[in-house]
């Protein structure tokens, strides 16, 4: 999604800088076109012309883009603010636009675009402030154009013109504003929906960890989208689970795995993947973890998990566990998989209750 917003507000401002060089360009054309038919144009000099006109205004949009700039490509500000300096830039532009054009009326009509804009992002917040910006610029128009020739003598006209548009913009904007959040509502219920389906469909039902298909699911995206940043897998598997089960029962054998499940989440699950891809068996994916810090945790959590004292029995229950970092960018998931499991393995055959790394 934030690479989707940042090609979109870049997308913007590479149109918004043509759509203001051509504005200057149509402020020079306007003055050497309609000084011969223009009366308002006659009493103003070139000088006074480039000032008011171009050098302002040109002067307005450079600081008001550099601004926008800088927000759009700040990774600190949150997309909702990029969205509106989005429309507060085209609301300068509208506004500039509207004090120095011959037809300020027409150009009025303009603010529908800043308008329509905070419609598509979806804030009614925004569309507030949006639509009363606009309506300042109107009742600003009225005590300021004086200062500009060519605004005309039927300021009156222009302003009750200006406002019929925004009123109109305003009403429409109400109309759509009320149906996309009517139908940000469905979406949001739909996505809330799918997300609560796709978090049942990878979760273990018992522990609530991912289950063997996320797990390798997971493992084979982690492995294909590796960088230089190091990947470490742990196996973990209950230490003589089938006697715990055969002599104390599965209910109680339950609570063995429930305890692992929480050991392990409580020393690893803080931005690594622990998983319950088997009955007693246990894996825990470590992005951007060296071997030697995933080791440490998992020694923590056998640690903990033996010293697990259970009110039916007196014995302690430990586990094995292999860890392995991923070193070789040709290795599939698969062959990486195998590796831990088999230092898992050899942790089992070296008397277990213990981590073998490697």
């Amino acid at each position: 999604m934030n690479n989707r917003y940042a090609k979109l507000h870049k997308h913007f401002l590479i149109i918004m800088l043509m759509v203001t060089a051509f504005i200057l360009v149509l402020l020079v054309l306007q003055y050497y076109a309609l000084i011969r038919v223009d009366a308002r144009y006659a009493g103003i000099s070139q000088s006074k012309y480039l000032k008011t006109y171009i050098l302002i205004p040109a002067l307005i949009f450079s600081v008001t883009y550099t601004v926008v700039w800088r927000l759009l490509d700040s990774p600190n500000i949150e997309v909702q603010w990029k969205d509106f300096a989005t429309i507060l830039y085209l609301w300068v532009l509208c506004t500039v636009g509207c004090f120095v054009a011959a037809e300020s009326s027409v150009l009025y009509g303009s603010f529908a675009v800043p308008i329509s804009l905070s419609t598509v992002y979806g804030r009614k917040w925004m569309c507030r402030v949006t639509e009363i910006l606009c309506l300042v610029t109107v009742a600003q128009y009225v005590g300021t154009a004086q200062l500009f020739p060519t605004c005309g003598e039927n300021i009156e006209v222009d302003v009750c013109t200006a406002m019929f548009l925004l009123v109109l913009c305003c009403l429409c904007n109400e109309i759509l504003m009320e149906y996309v959040l009517d139908n940000d509502g469905v979406i949001r219920s739909h996505v809330n929906d799918n997300s609560r389906l796709a978090n049942k469909l990878e979760r273990d039902p018992m522990t609530s960890l991912y289950n063997h298909t996320a797990f390798y699911d997971y493992l084979d995206t982690f492995v294909r989208n590796r960088d230089d940043a190091p990947l470490t897998l742990a196996v973990i598997d209950i230490d003589d689970f089938k006697k715990v089960n055969d002599t104390y029962g599965h209910n109680n054998g339950d609570e063995v795995i429930l305890n692992l499940a929480r050991v392990l989440q409580k020393n690893c699950g803080e931005n690594n993947y622990v998983c319950r891809y088997g009955g007693e068996e246990f894996a825990v994916i470590f992005p951007d973890v060296k071997v030697r810090d995933a080791a440490k945790m998992m020694n923590t959590s056998l640690e903990e998990f033996r010293e697990t004292q259970y009110e039916w029995t007196e014995r302690r229950i430990t586990f094995s566990c292999g860890i392995f970092q991923m070193s070789s960018y040709t290795m599939t998931a698969e062959e990486f998989f195998r590796v831990a499991d088999k230092m898992l393995y050899n942790a089992k055959q070296n008397g277990k209750n213990q981590c073998i790394s490697g």
